[in-house]
């Protein structure tokens, strides 16, 4: 064999039946081969099977090998495809730039063709493609590499690549459909922390609304800028910021008027199911300790920071927040804070709020969720767009047959 020549691919596909994996890698054995790599597959019937491998030690011939595995086809009836690469092209086949996509949704004609074509306008070639969840609720699974990724002029390759998430997110917008694009090396980190902001994702907007609408009704100073504020997110930071507003009234009244607040859908589920599968669990809240304090007593979270209010002896508010007090920027500090305790790295890292200035922490994250986001546009790793926050599992690679498992298992 040529020395530049000592690597061979070999790809079978076929009807699938016992022992072709015996067959072929017995076949490399006694040609002295070694396999670096291997991909097999079998489903439905049809097995397909991709191999890597090193015949550098071989005193075998190109032509003795060639037939040897190409003989396969006659034995197995797999189809064999067989190529020869030099050192320098192996070299680089391994140089690859992997992303792993994730999209979920409603099922409709037309996805998987629409973002193929969007990754064909970019140069970007499909890797591996499966369908971790089908049915009326659809979610798919692609491995990507961009490392021949077309090149436009005055961008780099990086700023390219943003363009393109940019594109892809988009485009999943139009469809109606929720992205989430992670770098493999991210993707393959094992994960270990999975931080909420509270109030941009763990909790409901309606329910944030009539909490609101009882404050308002039952305080009278209420600041000259809260009324401007766009939305309940807001408002209620408007109230944090000055919590004077609340003086006088007392602590169990404003408990009570908590008790309206409403969770997201499966929001208990999720930490549930991320607790069993060995994740430590955090809630973030610039807003009041009301608000975190039924998910950390239902979910038993490891990790809850929030605003207390100052009360008296009598039971009633001061009109003051207790230190340390949490404001979106000392949310950077606090996830910080948490990954020195855990002895962890950003990697390891994934954090869910909506991308806005209240949640924009999570940027710092391995993995960043933006959980129905008031800007699709935001810099985020991908966005999830519907009501169920249980989504998030999904960008973890988890089937819907497991998913399921753990539910039951958890009710």
């Amino acid at each position: 064999m040529n020395e530049e020549q000592k690597i061979m691919s070999l790809s079978a596909i076929g009807l699938d039946s016992p022992g072709l994996v015996s067959k072929i890698t017995k076949e490399i054995f006694e040609l002295n081969g070694n396999i670096i790599d291997v991909e097999e597959n079998c489903r439905r019937g049809l097995f397909s099977i991709f191999l890597i491998i090193d015949f550098s030690s071989s005193k075998h011939s190109m032509h003795v090998i060639t037939n040897t595995l190409k003989a396969i086809e006659n034995e197995t009836g797999l189809k064999v495809n067989l190529g020869v690469h030099g050192a320098q092209e192996f070299a680089q086949l391994s140089k690859k730039e992997s992303h792993i996509v994730t999209v979920l949704g409603v099922d409709q004609p037309g996805i998987i063709a629409n973002i193929a074509t969007l990754f064909l306008k970019y140069n970007i070639n499909i890797e591996n493609c499966r369908m971790i969840a089908r049915g009326k609720f659809f979610s798919m699974e692609m491995v990507i590499d961009s490392s021949k990724v077309t090149v436009e002029p005055a961008m780099s390759h990086k700023e390219v690549i943003e363009k393109m998430k940019s594109e892809l997110k988009d485009l999943c917008t139009k469809m109606d459909q929720s992205v989430v694009i992670q770098s493999e090396d991210i993707y393959k980190k094992m994960k270990k922390l999975v931080v909420f902001d509270v109030e941009s994702a763990l909790i409901q907007d309606s329910s944030l609304k009539n909490f609101l609408d009882i404050i308002k009704g039952k305080v009278k100073s209420i600041d000259d800028g809260f009324e401007l504020r766009d939305n309940a997110k807001d408002q209620m930071q408007a109230f944090v910021d000055n919590a004077r507003n609340l003086k006088g009234l007392p602590a169990r009244d404003f408990e009570r008027f908590g008790e309206t607040l409403q969770l997201s859908p499966g929001a208990l589920e999720l930490i549930g199911i991320l607790k069993s599968m060995g994740f430590k669990t955090a809630l973030l809240s610039s807003g009041f300790s009301l608000f975190v304090k039924k998910i950390f007593e239902e979910a038993g979270v490891d990790y809850a920071f929030s605003n207390t209010l100052e009360v008296d002896k009598n039971g009633t508010i001061t009109g003051e927040l207790e230190e340390p007090i949490i404001t979106s920027d000392s949310k950077y500090e606090i996830l910080e804070f948490i990954m020195n305790a855990e002895n962890i790295t950003r990697d390891q890292v994934i954090a869910v709020g909506d991308g806005s200035i209240r949640s924009h922490f999570i940027k710092n994250a391995g993995l960043s969720i933006a959980f129905k986001p008031d800007e699709m546009s935001v810099k985020t790793d991908g966005i999830l767009s519907g009501d169920q926050i249980m989504n998030v599992l999904y960008c973890l690679g988890i089937p819907k047959t497991e998913l399921d498992k753990h539910l039951q298992r958890l009710r």
